[in-house]
């Protein structure tokens, strides 16, 4: 049986990997390790029940590895590089496709017993596809792919050393690495989600890397896991992702001096990073070859997806712009904006009384003061953390592509949202039990069950008690978004405009 005829089951974010940045908490170790063992049960789980005689296609929707937590220390003798300035001293080499080959080994060294899971549920069968997110994207590489697949190999031959050579091959020919999304047509379309997020996006989301020295251009996300994260590693990054600017002083003030000049000193790096990949954005060689690659890129993946070059274009074109493109959005970021406008009013506001009489400086005073609020209305605040832009996207690719059901994962939150033109918005949440979202909204996945002449069943479940259940988080999140459990979309849903009144329970 193909892909295309296979049940879906699709999970997300599951950052395995995270654990092995240096400091780590035990907290943050103990949350993989119980993400690991909760995986491995749900792998052994499905390798051996099928649904109505239908094998599964697993597709794990981005973020299966955590490369930005895995730091690789320069070295001479070693397989790496030495390192060439302070900054990759100080925090190791940056990420890039050499650098990925290394950090996808020590990941799969770590997590030998859950490949070895992974195979077998292959080896019976079923189909396994991985999409690259934001924090895997050295994935997009050959390179780094194949060493992902030489682990799983060594890892299922290593448990089963009598398994036939054909029997390997044909079990890790059911493995795929997906650079961008996964499509079954008149069913669903799924991806990781990071394109629509200016924090996390690249500029050229399929090809992300300077080909001048091959590493990783930074973006907001990879910048504060970078130097942020390593200033202190004790922290969840999943649960300070919102602080912003004055979150991370007031943490700063309270840390003491020790901890708390480290962490300026560490934001210093965050800023220059991304003013430095501004400049990078303003390169016209560059860019001129990034942008190349990516549209050579654009049309394999069109090709080897099932939908037109002209779909994917226009469905790429969705994709925000990263921060670090914008200077605007950039200074907004870091709130220079706010800090010049109170430093310009305060300015004129000295000028306004030495030169002026007191009536006219104080009537100066408050037009300043009103250019500044208005000046600071236009910038507006930025969205960052938010998932109002993601939720408007899937309405949007459902017009490119014959998809009842529009499947994220990377915000971490578990979302069930029809949409207003027909259709299912389904984000898929994360299976990390991190501080943000919390044991309660972890372990979640989709499942997506097609059926013939009609619209596909789909259900959000979670992972509990060795089982898995309809996800119940019983929260009303406003706006038509819902988290109850056991939704079934069905042809009514599909062509009716008032999305939350014709949902049904499935019992």
């Amino acid at each position: 049986m193909t892909r295309a005829q296979a049940n879906i089951l699709v999970v997300s974010d599951l950052h395995f990997g995270e654990e092995l940045l240096p400091g780590a908490s035990a907290e943050r170790k103990r949350a993989i390790d119980l993400g690991a063992t909760a995986f491995r049960d749900f792998l052994r789980h499905h390798t051996v029940r099928r649904q109505h005689g239908r094998p599964w296609r697993l597709v794990i929707a981005g973020d299966l590895f955590d490369f930005m937590s895995v730091v690789i220390e320069g070295n001479k003798d070693g397989p790496s590089r030495p390192a060439k300035t302070r900054d990759e001293r100080v925090y190791g080499l940056g990420r890039s496709v050499k650098t990925g080959v290394l950090r996808m080994r020590a990941i799969c060294e770590h997590h030998r017993p859950l490949l070895s899971d992974l195979a077998r549920f292959a080896a019976a069968g079923h189909h396994v596809d991985i999409v690259v997110g934001n924090h895997d994207v050295e994935l997009l590489a050959p390179e780094v792919a194949e060493e992902l697949k030489s682990h799983i190999v060594m890892a299922h031959r290593a448990s089963s050393p009598a398994l036939d050579p054909n029997r390997v091959d044909s079990m890790i020919s059911r493995v795929q690495i997906v650079p961008w999304f996964v499509y079954v047509p008149g069913v669903a379309w799924i991806e990781h989600g990071h394109v629509y997020d200016e924090g996390c996006s690249f500029e050229f989301n399929l090809a992300p890397m300077d080909p001048k020295d091959g590493n990783l251009i930074f973006n907001a996300d990879y910048a504060a896991v970078r130097y942020l994260g390593s200033a202190v590693p004790d922290l969840d990054p999943h649960g300070i992702e919102s602080w912003g600017f004055w979150g991370y002083m007031q943490y700063s003030l309270g840390a003491g001096w020790k901890l708390g000049s480290r962490l300026w000193v560490a934001y210093a790096r965050f800023v220059g990073s991304l003013f430095r990949a501004r400049r990078l954005h303003r390169s016209i060689k560059r860019r001129d070859r990034r942008s190349r690659e990516h549209r050579a890129r654009l049309a394999q993946v069109a090709e080897a997806g099932g939908i037109s070059l002209a779909s994917a274009n226009a469905i790429d074109r969705l994709s925000r712009a990263p921060l670090t493109a914008s200077f605007r959005r950039l200074g907004r970021l870091m709130m220079l904006d706010r800090f010049g406008l109170a430093i310009g009013v305060v300015f004129a506001s000295v000028l306004a009384l030495i030169l002026l009489p007191i009536v006219y400086a104080l009537l100066a005073i408050a037009a300043t003061i009103g250019a500044a609020a208005g000046i600071s209305h236009w910038l507006g605040t930025h969205l960052v953390t938010s998932q109002l832009p993601m939720r408007a996207i899937p309405q949007r690719i459902r017009k490119h592509v014959d998809a009842p059901v529009v499947v994220f994962g990377h915000t971490h939150d578990p979302r069930w949202q029809p949409l207003r033109s027909g259709g299912l918005y389904v984000n898929a949440g994360t299976w990390l039990p991190a501080t943000k979202p919390g044991l309660r909204r972890c372990f979640t996945h989709v499942l997506i069950e097609p059926r013939d002449g009609q619209a596909p069943a789909v259900t959000l479940r979670q992972w509990r008690e060795g089982g898995s259940q309809p996800f119940d988080a019983r929260a009303d999140l406003g706006a038509g978004v819902h988290t109850l459990p056991g939704f079934t979309l069905d042809d009514e849903l599909l062509h009716t405009p008032e999305p939350v009144a014709i949902a049904k329970i499935s019992r």
